[in-house]
């Protein structure tokens, strides 16, 4: 069985481990993945929404707006293809670096076979201008499909690609005037596509470029990653939103290393699946296709003065061509809108390599690394630190701090886990206060039952709820405190007249209604030895008024005798007296004992002093005594009378003995005044004893009822004044027995 000692190391390296692991295995399996897509939406939505795309790139829509005033141009959607060749015609004069469709031409338009037509006159009419505008890039669509089953469809996956394609348009193969030799890949494992979607052949024959507009959401269905390389049969594609700038910046060199996808010298951080983040813009260089049209007509019938777009806001761009009008279902989910058009995506992607403005998540090695840190500084500041302010503040502030580190990291392009590490310090801080619970209930019940056989229930319950305040009691702690010892005279001479069963029975009643009293007086009970009581005031719970609590207890023990007496003389027994003895002064409070027996107790030297303060009441023949020391504490009108200066045995300093007194039941003024008026006669009587005037001192104790408290000093006052005693003479009355 651990040692307190070990537990209290054991217990948080423990909750440390188990949250580390469980953890760490819910961020490796994902588990996080849709709240930390949340906590990433919401910080790129607020770092983001206010920059601007790069000035090289620009964005045509097919709006509403659009759908419309195209009405009478083009007629109803779909339009035909002469409309995306007099777009081409007007970007034309813009001499743009390219033209980028994510639009997909898959199939021709119906043909007229009566008039010998092989192609729609409005297809060939984008085919000619594809032909005669080399800038123009069309759209592919590679596509991973693992549905079908039947032995039609399996036969039409992983067909091989139109003759002379890959030469032309794969990154390993393709040669041409901007590509003297082809571009060396390496290194990328992404798995390879089994379908694709082509535009038509006569268009892709003539197209200058293809570009692969395949996008996936996460499994949240975001849109937060892209592939910039795609697949088919070994071989790899570029996708749109790369194909014109590998045009224009022709890269010898494409491979991946780690997490890093390397065109020559620009390196772009991805993932294991070589999908970089798409850094999104809040505003992109937005035109509208109608407009574009409407231009071109002005430029046609020479209006060049009032031309809605100028040609020359285009001049060098990339421009991509994509739909943003909700019937065209190219709306896509993504960090920044829930319905961005999707060519927003392949224009953001080119934005992200031009300015070099990556997205950098940060190491998964971090993370784990975070989890492990938050979980341990949690653990500790619950478990030992004993603020509860600190306990849940602390925890609390590195949550917060962390949060706000994380946002500004994301706004400086590195991407941090947040969900996984708060998991672990929530989590932590749940155990953790969880395991205090536990403990500070197991110790609770434990100090209870400690506590249970010496207090009463009403002190035990704040001593408990207060526990660590006490805390002290377990190492020792020095306290000024008031002690009672009190003892049932000639005892043991009544014990051997009676049975053991007798003995028992009356003890049983006498410390129970004694232990009524001391409990009703909020004091704590030491121990029983024999048919002695020994109880203290002062602690563990410290009040300032113990020794009034401790002398009123006194008195009420004896007044309680009497009707213990009742029941003893109903028993046929004879009546029992008791002597009481009490001190105020410091000891030592603990729990003391060996490992397997502990008692809550008191010792010191005051102790001892109490002890002998009781034996000196059979002497003086009273019920009890206290010394000076408790008299000068107490804070309530309790009458007491100077009974002598005694030097007990074993002590060399002498000490003033009173005796308390108590007034009947409800007392009257004039009771109140004669108990007063004793004390006060009783008291001048001493002073003249110390004053060696032995005749006032005899005449006063004459006065005072004849008790042997009284009778004693009187008789001493009577030997001296026989014999006188010596000179050096101060008045102590030297004890030397017990």
């Amino acid at each position: 069985m651990l040692s307190n000692k070990s537990q209290i190391i054991a217990r948080p390296i423990l909750i440390i481990i188990m949250v580390s692991i469980i953890v760490s295995v819910l961020h490796s399996a994902n588990s996080f993945v849709t709240v930390e897509g949340i906590t990433y939406d919401w910080r790129m939505k607020q770092t983001r929404e206010n920059l601007e795309i790069n000035n090289d790139i620009a964005v045509i829509l097919i709006d509403d707006a659009s759908l419309q005033a195209m009405d009478n141009y083009a007629g109803r959607w779909p339009w035909p293809r002469f409309v995306y060749a007099d777009l081409l015609e007007f970007l034309a004069y813009a001499e743009p670096k390219g033209v980028l469709f994510d639009i997909t031409f898959t199939e021709k338009h119906k043909i007229n076979r009566e008039k010998g037509e092989t192609i729609n006159p409005d297809d060939l009419e984008l085919v000619q201008a594809t032909a005669n505008y080399p800038f123009a890039y069309h759209s592919i669509r590679f596509v991973l499909d693992k549905l079908q089953s039947d032995e039609s469809g399996k036969a039409q996956l992983n067909k091989p690609l139109p003759k002379h394609f890959e030469s032309r348009y794969s990154i390993e193969d393709r040669t041409s005037e901007k590509h003297p030799k082809s571009t060396v890949v390496s290194g990328l494992t992404a798995p390879n596509n089994n379908f694709y979607y082509l535009p038509f052949s006569e268009l892709l024959e003539q197209s200058n470029g293809i570009g692969v507009v395949e996008v996936q959401t996460d499994s949240d269905s975001v849109l937060r990653r892209a592939r910039l390389f795609h697949s088919y049969l070994g071989k790899h594609y570029a996708s749109l939103s790369t194909t014109a700038l590998l045009d224009n910046s022709p890269v010898t060199n494409i491979n991946r290393k780690d997490n890093k996808l390397n065109f020559d010298n620009l390196k772009i951080p991805i993932d294991s699946n070589e999908k970089m983040l798409v850094n999104y813009y809040g505003k992109y260089k937005e035109f509208s296709f109608s407009g574009i049209i409407s231009s071109l007509q002005d430029i046609h019938d020479g209006n060049l003065d009032n031309l809605l777009i100028d040609p020359a806001e285009l001049h060098g761009k990339y421009i991509f061509i994509g739909g943003s009008a909700a019937g065209l279902n190219d709306l896509k989910n993504t960090p920044m809108d829930a319905n961005l058009p999707g060519v927003f995506i392949h224009a953001s992607i080119l934005s992200n390599i031009l300015d070099n403005d990556f997205l950098t998540p940060a190491n998964n090695q971090f993370t784990y690394a975070l989890i492990f840190l938050f979980a341990l500084l949690t653990t500790i500041s619950v478990l030992f630190v004993k603020n509860l302010v600190i306990q849940n503040g602390l925890p609390i502030l590195t949550g917060v701090t962390f949060a706000w580190f994380a946002y500004y990291q994301f706004e400086h392009n590195i991407v941090i886990d947040i969900v996984s590490p708060l998991s672990s310090l929530g989590l932590a801080w749940m155990l953790s206060f969880t395991a205090m619970v536990l403990m500070e209930g197991r110790e609770k019940r434990k100090f209870k039952r400690m506590m249970g056989q010496y207090l009463s229930p009403a002190v035990l319950s704040i001593l408990v709820d207060n526990q660590e305040d006490f805390a002290k009691a377990e190492i020792g702690s020095k306290e000024n405190i008031t002690m009672l010892f009190s003892d049932i005279r000639s005892f043991t001479n009544m014990s051997e007249k009676l049975s053991a069963e007798k003995v028992v029975e009356l003890l049983n009643y006498y410390f129970s209604s004694m232990t009524d009293s001391i409990f009703a007086h909020e004091g704590t009970i030491d121990k029983f030895i024999g048919d002695a009581i020994m109880a203290f005031w002062g602690a563990p719970i410290k009040t300032a008024d113990h020794a009034d609590k401790a002398t009123l207890s006194a008195l009420d023990m004896i007044a309680r005798l009497e009707e213990v007496n009742v029941w003893i003389k109903a028993k046929g027994l004879d009546p029992i007296k008791v002597g009481i003895g009490i001190h105020t002064g410091d000891a030592i409070l603990g729990n003391i004992g060996s490992v397997n027996k502990l008692d809550y107790t008191i010792i010191g030297d005051n102790v001892n002093l109490a002890s002998r303060i009781e034996g000196l009441t059979k002497q003086y023949g009273v019920p009890l005594l206290i010394t000076e020391d408790t008299f000068q504490q107490l804070q309530t009108d309790i009458p007491c009378l100077i009974v002598d200066m005694v030097r007990v045995k074993g002590k060399k300093i002498p000490i003033k003995i009173l005796l308390p007194l108590s007034y009947s039941a409800n007392p009257s003024e004039s009771d109140k005044q004669k108990v007063k008026q004793r004390v006060e006669n009783s008291d001048k009587a001493f002073q003249y004893y110390l004053d060696q005037q032995w005749h006032n001192a005899i005449t006063i104790l004459n006065e005072l009822p004849d008790e042997p408290v009284h009778q004693i000093l009187r008789e001493r006052c009577e030997n001296y004044q026989k014999t006188p005693p010596e000179k050096d003479w101060d008045g102590v009355f030297t004890m030397t027995s017990k």
